[in-house]
């Protein structure tokens, strides 16, 4: 495997780095960062600003990009599900239940931004 590209020297956070480095091995096994960058479904300024460990990107930023890559955030970030299933199952929580009630919550959220988009170029 290639050597992943580090971030340029800032004042980074540990998930920035992470989500950085992440990109980079993804753009790897991906083609390159032209192939690459637009499948995460963010702009391409957004992008190289998160890449380079330099962006603070929202969790919702991060939610899309995975999205967009048919993962999860916990995915993205390089960990395993069953992690986070052990996780939640401590706390009483289902992950799948979870995760289902999510995924509801973001079809239907989009549901509604299409029909706001519509009535405002309709209208």
């Amino acid at each position: 495997m290639a050597p992943v590209r580090k971030p340029l020297p800032a004042d980074h956070s540990i998930l920035n780095e992470m989500l950085a480095i992440r990109l980079q091995q993804l753009e790897l096994e991906n083609g390159g960062m032209e192939a690459f960058q637009p499948k995460t479904g963010i702009a391409r300024g957004t992008y190289y600003t998160i890449v380079r460990g330099l962006g603070n990107p929202t969790f919702k930023t991060m939610e899309r990009i995975a999205s967009s890559l048919n993962m999860s955030v916990l995915e993205l970030l390089g960990f395993e599900v069953d992690d986070a299933r052990r996780a939640l199952k401590k706390s009483g929580v289902d992950y799948d239940d979870l995760s289902a009630a999510i995924n509801k919550k973001n079809q239907a959220d989009r549901r509604v931004a299409r029909q706001a988009r519509s009535r405002k170029v309709g209208g």
